[in-house]
């Protein structure tokens, strides 16, 4: 099992690493863009954003992982996606997860609004 994001990284097949970093340098951007600090840390066995500072302090951001034909971002909470039905009209998700076809990334005003919704929840 991987221990840090890099490592999980690397364990994929080259198309699903290369996307991961991508995705990777895409959530770290709006995460920086959105104020808020971050460590990058594994948890539930993926590569996830937990907050340093602020409301939610220590508690969970985001993470995200590949499967076979997706690469997912999870909130972390069963509450966040479902207040985000209009704007994720369109893209794939469970309760928990978005899914986007491998080498795609979310809009940014999804990515945005998850990250405002997950520290309003924490507040």
């Amino acid at each position: 099992m991987s221990d840090d994001a890099a490592s999980y990284i690397a364990a994929h097949p080259a198309a699903s690493a290369k996307a991961l970093k991508t995705l990777r340098t895409f959530l770290a951007g709006r995460i920086a863009h959105a104020g808020v600090a971050v460590e990058e840390v594994m948890s539930y066995s993926m590569p996830g954003y937990r907050i340093l500072s602020g409301q939610g302090t220590g508690k969970m951001l985001m993470g995200y992982a590949a499967w076979k034909d997706h690469l997912a971002v999870y909130p972390h909470s069963g509450t966040v996606l479902p207040q985000m039905l209009k704007l994720t009209r369109g893209i794939s998700q469970t309760k928990s997860a978005l899914h986007v076809p491998i080498g795609s990334l979310p809009p940014e005003a999804v990515i945005d609004q998850m990250i405002h919704l997950r520290l309003e929840e924490l507040h």
